[in-house]
């Protein structure tokens, strides 16, 4: 790094004056290799220095165990850069949106933000913005870095961002850094979003704000046994939790497994939510998992965006479509001013539309005053994550901006279907040991389908029927899950009927149906008529009359013409 040393005079004062405006554009433009710093580089997908740990309170260099990333002392704030998750696990062929949170530590304006490199030097399965900038960095969401990690292939590592920026004293820095551990596997994970996104930012008395985190598996296939292991009653000051403690017995696709959190701090602070969890994945192993939430408390109102349905978007393919609507107001009820949605309306995912070009509302306050309708109408299957930036002025008449990142997915309307073995009418002989019939229950386009539940009574069959278990159910269907129900057939008495099995489930568009198996079956004897005569067709010109023996076989045969049917041929066989 080049040290320039300026006169201490006027002319001294303006030359280092000039010489900050020249870090400024330099900065925004991603160019200060030729601005006075020779040792500046992007080195994403490289191992570097992993973040710090949850922290609470105001965070500055003196706060005891305080390690949080890019500590930079000596200037009047820091970068604190926050990804929503520090250890990213997805399933190989499935994806994940990670979001990094930027924030000015002691809430000052910090400019010239920015991140270089383009998409193609991130590590295998990790793609984002060839460039990324901000021009103000505050607190909020303003400045929030979204990432996604699809991996095609079993891999693990770390992706490091770097990132450069002016702090409000105009002095650039250009050593900040945050490392993102990642792996890609063969089952599935439980991967947790918290709405709104990025920095959740309160004013001090003004009331509580709501904070939702939902939970759905990265592939959609089920996922069990979750619960939220943070201890709900002893979260950080201002925190509280609708719920003492969260459980779902299936985790998969929607807005079914959530925490209800709000945050109403009494003082000035700021520091990050951990929330830790565990659940079974799609091969019954246990797992863990974990979401970062940052937070601080503020003087001045801030704009919040709240969508609805909340969750993850579900829409049917080529079904009409899910409407669905943000609703924008601030978080002490105080208006804010000129605000506007920043992205372009217009080039939207696929599947996403407006009825505007634009959208704005002169005044954002309480209510459904701004509201901005949305409709997801899927074509093709898909899923991703749809990230709107707006614009604002707070109460103070300080220009801010945040984000909503909306996540969805595009499924079908399957259905669950059972089919039995053997096939067709199940036949047994009374006396003659059992017949095994295995059910095996899939979906009929061979998508995800959860929560299967028998709703007959196993151990009320019909006569004859019987199953080891007295219930069953199968927390997910897919190509990885075998839900199959053994039954036995073993009857004592000749009979004839039809064995209905009913079953619920919830298929991959989050309705819950219902379905009826029927399966037909037969009761017979091994019996035989004694002392009468067979008449035994050998071929098409030739009859044997054989008599009955006791045992069922047949004594002597005599060739005989036609059979004549009086009454004691027992049987004919052709």
């Amino acid at each position: 790094m080049v040290n320039l040393q300026f006169p201490a005079s006027d002319a001294g004062e303006t030359m280092r004056h000039s010489y900050r405006l020249l870090l400024l554009g330099c900065l925004a433009l991603g160019l200060l290799s030729g601005c006075g710093s020779s040792s500046y580089s992007s080195s994403l997908g490289s191992i570097a220095v992993a973040t710090g740990g949850p922290t609470s309170g105001t965070v500055s260099p003196s706060t005891p165990g305080f390690n949080g990333p890019s500590i930079i002392p000596g200037t009047h704030d820091l970068v604190v850069a926050t990804a929503s998750s520090a250890a990213v696990a997805v399933v190989v062929g499935a994806s994940q949106t990670v979001s990094v949170a930027f924030a000015s530590s002691d809430g000052l304006p910090m400019s010239g933000f920015s991140i270089s490199g383009a998409a193609g030097g991130l590590p295998p399965g990790w793609s984002g913005p060839a460039g990324f900038t901000c021009a103000v960095v505050t607190t909020g969401s303003g400045c929030v870095l979204n990432l996604q990690y699809a991996p095609a292939a079993v891999d693990s590592g770390a992706l490091t961002v770097d990132y450069v920026v002016v702090d409000d004293s105009g002095l650039a820095r250009t050593n900040g850094s945050l490392t993102i551990a990642y792996i890609a596997t063969l089952h599935n994970n439980v991967v947790a979003a918290a709405s709104p996104a990025g920095e959740i930012d309160a004013v001090i008395g003004a009331g509580a704000s709501p904070v939702s985190v939902n939970f759905i598996t990265d592939d959609g296939n089920a996922a069990t046994n979750f619960a939220v292991t943070t201890d709900l009653a002893s979260l950080p000051a201002g925190w509280t939790s609708s719920s003492p403690s969260v459980a779902c017995p299936i985790v998969s696709t929607g807005s079914g497994c959530q925490l209800a959190l709000t945050y109403e701090p009494t003082a000035a602070g700021s520091g990050t939510l951990t929330l830790t969890y565990s659940y079974s994945d799609d091969s019954g192993a246990n797992k863990t998992g974990t979401l970062n939430i940052p937070y601080r408390a503020t003087s001045a109102n801030n704009v919040i965006a709240t969508a609805s349905p909340a969750g993850e978007v579900i829409a049917v393919q080529k079904t009409g479509g899910q409407a669905v609507t943000i609703t924008f107001t601030t978080d002490d009820g105080k208006p804010a001013s000129q605000f506007q949605v920043t992205s372009g309306l217009t080039n939207l995912p696929p599947g996403w539309s407006s009825t505007s070009q634009s959208f704005t509302c002169n005044s954002v306050s309480t209510g459904n005053g701004c509201q901005l309708p949305l409709t997801y109408a899927p074509t093709a299957l898909a899923s991703g994550t749809l990230t709107l930036h707006y614009a604002y002025s707070d109460g103070g008449g300080m220009a801010k901006t945040g984000l909503v990142n909306l996540t969805y997915t595009a499924t079908t309307n399957d259905n669950v279907v059972g089919t039995a073995s053997p096939a067709g009418q199940i036949n047994a002989v009374v006396g003659f040991g059992i017949q095994a019939v295995a059910v095996t229950f899939t979906t009929d386009d061979g998508r995800p389908a959860t929560a299967l539940q028998l709703t007959s009574d196993l151990t009320r069959l019909p006569a004859g029927w019987s199953s080891a278990a007295s219930s069953f159910a199968c927390s997910g269907i897919n190509a990885d899950t075998v839900c199959t129900l053994p039954l036995t057939y073993a009857p004592t008495a000749a009979a004839s009927g039809t064995l209905s099995l009913g079953y619920t489930s919830i298929n991959n568009a989050g309705e819950s149906k219902t379905s009826t198996l029927n399966i037909a079956y037969r009761a017979t004897t091994n019996d035989n008529v004694i002392g009468s005569t067979a008449y035994v067709s050998t071929h098409a010109t030739t009859v044997l009359a054989c008599p009955v023996n006791a045992d069922g076989t047949f004594g002597g045969c005599t060739t005989v013409g036609d059979p004549t049917f009086n009454g004691t041929a027992a049987m004919v066989v052709r």
